[in-house]
């Protein structure tokens, strides 16, 4: 019990140290992609500082729930993280280490901050917070849908049985491809980048998540902040460990976590630097094509393991 609350702690200790260099990491590869300087890789680190040291404000219409959304969010999202083997096997929370459970910690942290959007009384947060439910209702079963090609196999939705399920499939095959092509469509839309959302702009026509932070301030935007930089951690992880799980046991192990995590940020800046905003009423249709592609690939594993 003692190594396991220990496995714990030090898996919440790494994620919370690195979640901001991961974002870091994305944003200094859309400003190369770009042809701009563009911020260093340690910026998120100096912003979460700043806004530490700023003075808390919160609108005059909003109650306790705007101050405890921040502080919520946070947990629900380390939670979650508690359920996957992110740096080591197995999950921390070792009855919870299921896909089902992190979905759920994922779904529990949106409609936590959609409360917060509604809960602020302006038009920007009840925009952002209905858009938020509604991508929310999209990416859920298409995130289950990555699965999909592994449950055959593994029979059961716990990390171990899928992660082996996947790992003895071949690396390369159609099944791989359609999944992979699956997972990128979901982590766009999961962590609100393009061309789902855009974290870069406050224009009201694409803003999601900045229209439920947009009246945050001071410490209560670093924690919503690095809320949302351990999702995307947290995304990230999940795909991998269900697409690519090569290289993550033995000693070694954590070594190439950090590596597929540094590459999977890197594809991640250069996708959303090739990708245009999409139009709300189409990304229906873009969630659609994630499921349609990952059910493709468990057709094509039960159809070709008869």
């Amino acid at each position: 019990m003692l190594s396991g609350w220990a496995t714990g702690i030090a898996q919440l200790l790494v994620i919370l140290a690195l979640a901001p260099g991961l974002q870091g990491l994305i944003q200094r590869v859309k400003a190369m992609m770009q042809g701009r300087h563009g911020p260093g890789v340690l910026q998120p680190y100096f912003t979460l500082a700043k806004q530490l040291r700023r003075q808390d404000v919160r609108p005059p219409a909003a109650t306790f729930i705007f101050r405890a959304v921040p502080r919520l969010a946070l947990a629900a999202v380390l939670a979650g993280s508690l359920a996957v083997p992110l740096l080591w096997s197995p999950a921390p929370l070792g009855w919870g280490g299921d896909l089902i459970a992190v979905i759920g910690f994922l779904a529990l942290e949106r409609y936590i901050t959609a409360l917060a959007g509604l809960d602020q009384g302006t038009p920007f947060g009840g925009l952002g917070s209905s858009r938020q439910v509604t991508i929310g209702a999209l990416v859920e079963p298409a995130l289950f849908a990555l699965a999909l090609p592994w449950l055959p196999v593994a029979g059961s939705t716990a990390w171990p049985a899928l992660i082996a399920a996947s790992a003895a499939a071949p690396a390369t095959n159609a099944v791989r491809f359609f999944a992979l092509a699956a997972g990128l469509i979901v982590v766009l839309a999961e962590t609100g980048r393009l061309p789902v959302d855009n974290p870069d702009t406050h224009l009201e026509l694409t803003m999601i998540h900045e229209a439920i932070a947009l009246e945050y301030a001071g410490p209560q935007l670093a924690l919503l902040s690095l809320a949302q930089m351990l999702k995307q951690l947290l995304v990230i992880a999940v795909v991998l460990d269900l697409l690519l799980p090569w290289g993550a046991a033995g000693p070694l192990g954590p070594a190439v976590t950090l590596l597929k995590w540094g590459a999977a940020g890197v594809g991640l800046g250069v996708a959303e630097s090739l990708s245009a905003k999409l139009r709300f009423f189409r990304l229906p249709a873009y969630l659609g094509a994630s499921a349609a592609l990952s059910s493709a690939a468990a057709v094509i594993q039960v159809w070709g393991g008869r």
